[in-house]
């Protein structure tokens, strides 16, 4: 049985978030990282996870996971660390729905499905 990783809930609120990459996917994860409450910085600065959103991230995840980081890269879940989950928000509820990055139309088909439930 292949295992698509330990589903957590990070806690970012003030801390360090690196997010490299320009247009409408990387302004989709600023978003996230956002209300989640990150401090978005630079790729040069300290921090412990990083989201990529460009057209060429391989050589910037490289990079970063050299330094340690946990990298989760747009559409790319080959290169990722941990992939982000279609999410369901409705205080104090918080229901994330994952694929491993496999399948993300399925993860946003089942969370349209459980929005009207909660």
């Amino acid at each position: 049985m292949k295992r698509s990783g330990l589903p957590v809930f990070v806690r970012l609120d003030g801390r360090p978030a690196i997010l490299v990459g320009d247009g409408a996917m990387a302004e989709a994860k600023r978003r996230l990282l956002e209300r989640a409450g990150a401090v978005i910085v630079g790729e040069d600065a300290p921090a412990h996870i990083a989201l990529v959103a460009c057209a060429d991230p391989e050589p910037v995840v490289a990079r970063l996971k050299a330094r340690g980081l946990l990298v989760n890269v747009a559409d790319r879940p080959d290169l990722c660390d941990f992939t982000l989950p279609a999410i369901v928000e409705r205080d104090p509820v918080t229901i994330a729905i994952g694929t491993g990055g496999a399948s993300a139309g399925l993860a946003a088909a089942l969370r349209q499905r459980i929005e009207p439930l909660i």
